[in-house]
């Protein structure tokens, strides 16, 4: 036993990991006494590829000969231009599959698919698996084409924007960009702000435009109650009868488990109006588990443990029950004196975007229809595609070292008062921007901006002489212009935002230059208004 299986493995360790792995993935799945069918060899040759370009995941490499071009332009590829490219591979190169030409099926050689046990065919399935992921990664850490991609992406996001404006809402420039980055970098967004900005809206219309809307349950608004003080406010409870009573999330949570290519949204409006730490460490803490469980496909640790249930039945509903990667929280905060503050264990876990720009000349009083939704969007529009730094490609370190310095000339100022980033922030901002250059191309420095407002100064507030020598020092470091350190410059520093248009950071530098002169006025500051 097993010495079938290692030939089978060691020839295709050794073959060419392209079409021909495909080859064999399809025969070990579909095979049934070591036959099948040709047309039927074709047909899920075509469609495994066929999935790939539909989720836009890598096909092949440019098309610069004519095999290539059979599996780039793989939709539009007629079954007979696959069948002739698969004749040519099956002259050539397969050692243990044939094509019988008198019964049109392929089988393995002598027969020896009846040497094999079921257990041994899935090991060869898996392995398959694994080489296929390791092949198709090794393409995206190439110079492999993603023009393609790209240009999905780009088209989805102006649609997006669109819909936003056909509704009558404009928001500043690169804020959408900015909030799909930040989705795309990690499922959990915080936009903050003072109430009445359009934070909930937003929400709700990026959901519409992908079609996730109330009545097709893919988005949930879940309005947070002051009193929530755990997890079992948003995710259910036990009751004194041993029956679990699911909490307003497990919906949603149970669909997206269940329909793995659709994206899904939750809205906790007014997030901290209850102590965020309270009811929503857990789930934090369960995020940070994800693993890569396929090539692309994203889950958690189960978010329950099944002793939490009595009941066999409610085992097998929710015991299973993971964080999957189609599933995106964000969370609406406002930033007053009714409501808690964030501890840094939630302000490092997600990209915090600020809403403090109102220009109430801003408005139309024409009828304007608003945009059909995309239709046919899949989550790998949304999905991450990084969890850790290993997950970068290789070609890109020159790129993640430029970050990175920049990130370790931030960490040397605020390691005054003790505010230094630690890993995770590092990783995932290197996610945002490297997801920005693949596909919005947003200015390098426009976005690095936008991570510095969202997961660097928000962590900083204090009265201290370490908080006020790190924002001067952080001013500096975003606009280049140092001042006389015994000198207020609160107002200097406003002014001197105001006129210049060549500033590095310049969002970073306005808000450093309120900080600035808050600390000069009150001898506190905080990030927030």
């Amino acid at each position: 036993m097993g010495d079938t299986k290692n030939k089978i493995i060691s020839e295709l360790n050794n073959i060419d990991k392209s079409y021909k792995l495909v080859i064999y993935k399809v025969f070990f799945e579909n095979s049934k006494s070591g036959n099948l069918e040709y047309d039927k060899l074709v047909e899920k040759f075509r469609e495994f590829y066929l999935d790939r370009y539909n989720k836009n995941l890598i096909i092949e490499e440019d098309g610069t000969n004519k095999a290539s071009k059979v599996i780039l332009n793989i939709n539009e590829s007629s079954e007979n231009e696959i069948r002739n490219h698969l004749n040519q591979i099956f002259n050539r190169v397969l050692i243990y599959l044939e094509i019988n030409k008198k019964d049109n099926v392929v089988k393995l050689k002598n027969d020896m698919i009846d040497k094999l046990s079921e257990s041994e065919i899935n090991e060869i399935i898996n392995f398959i698996k694994k080489e296929l992921k390791k092949y198709f990664k090794n393409k995206l850490n190439s110079n492999y084409d993603i023009n393609i991609i790209q240009k999905s992406k780009k088209e989805n996001i102006d649609h997006i924007k669109d819909h936003i404006s056909s509704e009558g809402f404009n928001y500043p420039e690169g804020l959408v960009d900015n909030f799909y980055l930040s989705l795309k970098s990690k499922p959990f967004v915080l936009l903050a702000g003072i109430s009445g900005t359009g934070k909930t809206k937003l929400v709700k219309l990026f959901a519409e435009a992908i079609n996730c809307t109330s009545s097709n349950n893919r988005f949930k608004l879940i309005s947070v109650r002051p009193d929530w003080n755990d997890s079992s406010d948003l995710l259910g409870y036990k009751n004194l009868k041993g029956e679990f009573i699911p909490g307003p999330m497990i919906d949603i949570i149970q669909r997206a488990n269940n329909n793995r290519d659709e994206i899904h949204i939750v809205c906790l409006d007014e997030m901290n109006l209850a102590r965020v730490e309270y009811y929503f460490s857990e789930f934090l803490s369960k995020m940070e588990t994800r693993e890569f469980v396929d090539e692309d496909k994203i889950e958690t640790i189960p978010l329950f443990d099944k002793r939490d249930f009595e009941k066999d039945e409610d085992k097998k509903i929710y015991g299973e029950l993971v964080m999957p990667d189609n599933l995106y929280i964000v969370g609406t905060v406002n930033m007053d004196e009714t409501t808690h503050p964030f501890s840094k264990k939630v302000l490092d876990r997600a990209n915090t975007i600020e809403f403090n720009n109102i220009d109430l000349k801003t408005y139309s009083l024409d009828d304007q229809e608003g945009l059909s939704p995309i239709e046919e969007i899949d989550n790998k529009f949304l999905t991450a595609e990084y969890l850790k730094l290993k997950d970068c490609s290789k070609n890109e370190k020159e790129y993640i070292d430029e970050i990175i310095n920049e990130l370790d000339e931030i960490n040397n100022i605020l390691n005054e008062a003790n505010l230094h980033a630690g890993y995770r922030i590092r990783d995932e901002i290197i996610f945002y921007m490297l997801n920005n250059k693949k596909y919005l191309q947003m200015d390098k420095n426009k976005a690095f901006d936008f991570q510095l407002m969202q997961k660097i100064l928000p962590r900083i507030q204090g009265s201290s002489t370490a908080i006020k020598k790190v924002i001067r020092e952080l001013f500096t470091f975003a606009t280049g212009k140092s001042f006389d350190e015994t000198v207020n410059i609160g107002d200097e520093a406003r002014e001197y935002v105001k006129k210049n248009n060549d500033i590095k950071y310049p969002k970073s530098a306005k808000k450093l230059a309120y900080m600035i002169k808050r600390m000069e006025e009150d001898r506190f500051t905080a990030y927030w208004l």
